[in-house]
């Protein structure tokens, strides 16, 4: 036994030993050989510059997939890009290979040796001077990493997506496209407040594809070599743009078919999934033939992007600052109430009375998944306390800065930073509705966004909090001028976890109509 003891304590010593070596030569060991594409954009400062060992860290190596696309006919010319997934990253370089270009394919996973290589920008970062016996193809993968992103995003961090494939949802051409433009060239997009180009080679297929108005476009994304401190997306193929136009939408529809009539900002206990708003139809509507968005701000102090000031892309400015609604399927009646917001649809917060009776025609989990297009995950898209917050209606599903909503709520406190900037025309774009005016009616001047000239309209928040009421916005509205007779007020209804949903929908206080 004492034989057996002593030779388990000498095992358990060399294997101390052994661990301790191995220590040792890790830390005393060779450099890796190999430099990440992130850290490689990093060395380039503004100038050309040759990558020596010691600007490399003693590297020789990147490795990376091929995301850009030959056969497509739609690549910059002598150039391959690839691009490097790691833990939370994603980063690209271009190579300059020249004519070698042909003998790499979307999805060949390869070695590239970099050292004594030449880092060049022309509009976009390139590795130049690579030559066949620099690469090496080492397999081939199935998928290709792609990031949905904002054209704002981009110009935050331009770094960390050039030379990578993205997607953008919701842009819109500009200017408006005549009838018969084409892809063939260069065409400008707007997305939010930022202008991408969408840039299209005569010898790409699709270069006669005609240009809607609004697209969902994915791509390779380069700095423009020609257009400087402007980033382009380069598609690969028919499939990378997205016709999502909204439809020309019918005179017959006459002003404000849609009007805001009530919404439930503070539900008792947690807000998340459980906020929702009421709506009134003027005339009838089917919503897969002429689409609708309504769009939430909450402008707490710390809420990006822009914390602290006027929001950069007005309603279109998405993150925690504005969540969209998209309203596609369905259809309401003229003079029916409609329901957006939460997918719990509960009328006061959790194990409440069930509003699914009710017509819903956009109920989503905002608080896991974010908003539809615009808006990142947030679980309080009303806000409660602080900065005004509000909500917009708008014609279609593709807004920018520039949009105008058909109608609009706010409600809040008095406080303006966070809202407007009217030096640099920044903030919330006004409805000609019965609160607000983009134009001053007695002088005639503009004030086209909240909190400007007379558009100080804003319903208050009311306490105790957390408890539950849902806010009446009680007017009359005439349904053959389509104008407010009397202008829409406000009423705190307190709701319990019994309140029928009935409630909503019933009584003195909620929106009449009248012929």
């Amino acid at each position: 036994m004492k034989k057996i003891l002593t030779y388990i304590f000498l095992m358990l010593a060399c294997i101390l030993v052994m661990q301790a070596c191995e220590k040792r030569d890790f830390l005393n060991g060779t450099p890796s050989p190999y430099i990440a594409i992130e850290d490689l954009r990093q060395i380039h400062k503004g100038s050309d510059v040759q990558m020596t060992a010691e600007r490399l860290a003693q590297a020789q190596q990147i490795t990376g997939v091929v995301v850009s696309n030959l056969q497509s006919g739609n690549t910059p010319d002598g150039m391959i890009n690839i691009q490097q997934a790691r833990p939370g990253k994603l980063h690209g370089i271009a190579l300059k290979v020249g004519n070698l270009a042909s003998n790499y394919q979307v999805g060949d996973s390869i070695f590239v040796n970099v050292s004594n290589k030449e880092l060049k920008r022309n509009g976009f970062l390139y590795v130049d001077g690579i030559a066949s016996t620099d690469i090496k193809v080492i397999t081939k993968v199935s998928r290709i990493y792609r990031r949905n992103i904002t054209a704002s995003a981009i110009y935050q961090r331009p770094n960390d997506y050039e030379s990578t494939i993205v997607r953008i949802v919701g842009g819109e051409m500009f200017p408006r496209p005549e009838a018969g433009q084409t892809f063939s060239g260069v065409r400008r997009m707007v997305n939010g407040a930022d202008t991408l180009t969408i840039r299209t080679l005569p010898t790409a297929p699709f270069a006669d594809l005609q240009v809607p108005r609004n697209i969902n476009v994915q791509g390779l994304l380069l700095g423009d070599s020609e257009h400087q401190g402007v980033m382009s997306i380069w598609p690969s193929s028919s499939a990378d743009i997205e016709d999502v136009s909204d439809p020309e939408i019918p005179g017959d529809l006459g002003d404000m078919p849609l009007i805001f009539t009530g919404y439930c900002p503070d539900p008792e206990g947690g807000d998340g999934n459980y906020e929702y708003i009421q709506l009134l139809a003027n005339t009838d509507i089917n919503f897969a033939e002429i689409p609708f968005s309504v769009v939430t701000t909450n402008n707490a102090t710390a809420n990006q992007p822009n914390a602290g000031a006027a929001p950069g892309a007005g309603w279109a400015t998405g993150g925690a600052r504005t969540l969209k609604f998209n309203l596609t399927e369905g259809s309401v009646k003229k003079g029916e109430f409609f329901y957006v917001g939460g997918h719990q649809k509960r009328i006061n917060g959790a194990n409440s009375t069930s509003l699914s009776e009710l017509n819903w025609v956009r109920a989503i989990p905002y608080a896991s998944s974010g908003g539809d297009g615009l808006g990142d995950i947030n679980s309080n898209i009303l806000a409660n306390s602080g900065h005004a917050g509000g909500m917009a209606l708008f014609v279609g599903t593709n807004i920018n800065e520039a949009t105008v909503p058909i109608d609009l709520v706010f409600f809040g406190g008095l406080g303006t930073a966070t809202v407007v900037d009217s030096v640099n025309n920044r903030g919330y774009r006004v409805a000609n509705n019965d609160h607000y005016r983009p134009f001053h009616l007695e002088t005639g001047e503009p004030q086209a966004f909240f909190s400007m000239g007379t558009n100080q309209y804003r319903i208050p928040h009311f306490i105790p909090a957390n408890v539950g009421m849902f806010i009446q916005l009680g007017g009359i509205f005439n349904m053959t001028t389509r104008k407010w007779d009397t202008v829409r007020g406000y009423n705190a209804y307190l709701l319990t976890k019994q309140t029928p949903a009935s409630a909503l929908e019933e009584g003195e206080l909620v929106t009449q109509q009248t012929e």
